[in-house]
């Protein structure tokens, strides 16, 4: 998936593939200087929309951050 939206609490990746609600996961959020930072979180929200609209609305899921390292701190903070 791709990362579409970005908070301090949480992350919206736009991706086909939908976890179920409550899945415990660990992202690796691939940054433009060649690194990686790790997050780790539960997804709290799956949405899928009708392929008519797919160009319109992204699908995809949301995640609510536990485990989150202080870099992806500092991602935001240049934001």
């Amino acid at each position: 998936g791709f990362t579409y939206d970005v908070s301090p609490t949480g992350i919206f990746v736009r991706s086909v593939r939908l976890p179920a609600p409550g899945t415990l996961l660990t992202a690796s959020m691939h940054l433009s200087d060649g690194r990686r930072i790790a997050v780790r979180g539960r997804v709290v929200r799956s949405f899928r929309v009708p392929a008519a609209l797919s160009r319109l609305i992204p699908s995809g899921f949301s995640m609510r951050l536990s485990d989150t390292p202080e870099d992806y701190y500092r991602l935001l903070a240049t934001l």
